[in-house]
């Protein structure tokens, strides 16, 4: 009967002279439905309907009664149900390009947490893809956006670690919100990759440096690099600024930005005729932590004969003592979500604020010990 007691069974089976219990669910009972808590709080099923789904029309007092009863009966309302009568499933999927990547982790983490608090069930969608951000311009990508939000088992998507949406983003049926650069098409929230890249040239040249080298962190055959070039632009924009010329930079491009490519990088550079850079700007703290390893193991350390700044915070990046720009990637999930609620008519618990369509998120320099005033011998 609904809401009697549960009873367990652990069965004891003694084999030599050992005994085990053996845990075996209990007995099946009738499911209890939403009759049950009409009859249980004294009113009507639409009622308890209207309360569950936190809807007008049910005085307080009689909520809580509903409330009460349904608790008391371990009530779980179908989601099949109350998707059909609310036209919701309280689900979003979170798209990611991999589930490898502490920085798109970062980011969902932030998105599920704003997310759950508001009531809603996360999927992750991992795409499993080699690629750092999503290769919207593909007519793979296109089909599977399309696949992704046709279904009616989601209210909405969340792209992680994509610059724009399809021109026909609204064939996705669902709304859809993304994180990564600005957007033509659906609301997102992106980093100021170029100021970062300002703020490293600043501190480098600040320093006294003047033999300078970056390593750019795109992808070979990857078309849209507009991340890397950012961080390009803003660093070649600083070193400006100083009175050096930029041309004089060094550009190094391994093909990737993992810490191996970094590795490879110090590599080249210990076997090359040229001099040392006096300090080095990587687009990524992985590329950095590969590099100065490299280095070292080369007899070249940092930051007493080179200084060495990344891009990123990641989590490592204190252990290694690494200057470099904090990009804050849980509070770019954070706010995505935030941005994904507001299409959805709904408020976060977070911001009482409507969020604007595309918001930039500001960077922050973090400087740490890999970066020194240019050692006196050059």
């Amino acid at each position: 009967m609904p809401g009697e007691e549960a009873h367990f069974y652990t069965p004891r089976v003694s084999i030599g002279a050992t005994t085990w219990y053996v845990a075996t669910s209990p007995p099946k009972k009738r499911r209890v439905t939403i009759n049950d808590v009409a009859r249980k709080a004294g009113v009507n099923k639409g009622t308890v309907s209207r309360a569950l789904r936190g809807m007008d029309g049910v005085g307080a007092e009689t909520r809580a009664r509903i409330l009460a009863a349904a608790e008391e009966l371990e009530y779980s309302a179908s989601e099949l149900g109350m998707a059909l009568a609310t036209g919701s499933t309280r689900t979003v999927g979170i798209v990611l390009p991999s589930l490898r990547s502490w920085y798109f982790s970062e980011v969902a983490s932030g998105a599920s947490d704003v997310l759950s608090n508001a009531g809603f069930r996360i999927e992750l969608i991992n795409l499993d893809i080699d690629s750092d951000f999503l290769q919207i311009d593909s007519e793979q990508f296109a089909r599977l956006f399309r696949q992704l939000g046709a279904g009616r088992s989601r209210d909405a998507l969340l792209f992680a670690g994509t610059t724009s949406i399809p021109e026909d983003g609204g064939r996705a049926l669902v709304p859809v919100a993304a994180h990564g650069g600005p957007l033509a098409t659906a609301p997102g929230v992106f980093v100021d990759h170029w100021e970062g890249g300002r703020l490293v040239a600043a501190h480098l040249t600040g320093l006294g440096h003047s033999a300078l080298a970056m390593v750019d962190g795109r992808m070979l055959g990857k078309v849209d690099a507009s991340i890397w070039e950012q961080r390009s632009a803003g660093f070649l924009a600083g070193v400006a600024d100083s009175g050096l010329d930029p041309d004089t930079v060094r550009q190094l491009r391994p093909g990737d930005c993992r810490s191996a490519d970094g590795e490879q990088i110090g590599k080249d550079l210990l076997a090359s005729p040229d001099s040392l850079p006096s300090a080095v700007f990587c687009h990524s703290d992985e590329l950095a932590f590969g590099l100065i390893a490299s280095l070292r193991r080369g007899g070249v350390h940092c930051p007493q004969d080179i200084s060495v700044a990344g891009f990123d915070d990641h989590p490592m990046a204190h252990l290694w003592d690494l200057t470099t720009v904090d990009q804050h990637a849980y509070a770019q999930g954070v706010r995505a979500a935030q941005a994904l609620l507001g299409m959805l008519g709904l408020s976060s618990p977070d911001t009482e604020a409507q969020l604007p369509a595309t918001e930039r998120l500001s960077v922050e320099l973090i400087i740490r010990d890999s970066t020194s005033p240019v050692p006196r011998s050059l």
